[in-house]
């Protein structure tokens, strides 16, 4: 009966494991027109300070420190909470076939790692997994 109790204890465990650490992404990000656009898709996105976000990206490269590549600071508009309301960042500030890191600071920091792909001229986003730093 003991052995039947592990059993039953160890896949609990291994199924509540497995099932609450959900890959998810923090931003969202969609192509419109000369830009990305950057979201939270959630409405329970607060400001920073003085009612300021900051965005910023820069490609992935873990044998180097983190180097921006692209940052703005927005104040007193609204926050990027849908698509309606998303930071623009010129697709010009991105290199094709690249893994880049986005990350918007408002009161937390939310990230998500892409790659835009351009794939018989029509560009794409790809969301790259965590810990890697290709686009494959």
């Amino acid at each position: 009966m003991n052995n039947y109790k592990l059993f039953v204890f160890i896949t609990f465990f291994c199924g509540c494991l497995t099932g609450c650490n959900l890959k998810s992404k923090d931003l969202e990000v969609k192509i419109n027109q000369d830009h990305l656009c950057v979201f939270k898709n959630n409405s329970k996105t607060y400001y920073g300070l003085d009612n300021t976000f900051l965005i910023y990206l820069g490609k992935i490269d873990y044998n180097k420190d983190f180097k921006s590549t692209y940052e703005k600071l927005y104040t007193n508009v609204p926050l990027p909470i849908d698509e309606k309301n998303c930071v623009a960042i010129p697709l010009k500030e991105i290199e094709r076939n690249i893994a880049y890191e986005i990350i918007l600071d408002t009161n937390k920091s939310f990230h998500t790692s892409i790659c835009l792909i351009d794939d018989d001229n029509k560009l794409e986003v790809r969301y790259v997994e965590p810990g890697k730093s290709t686009c494959n």
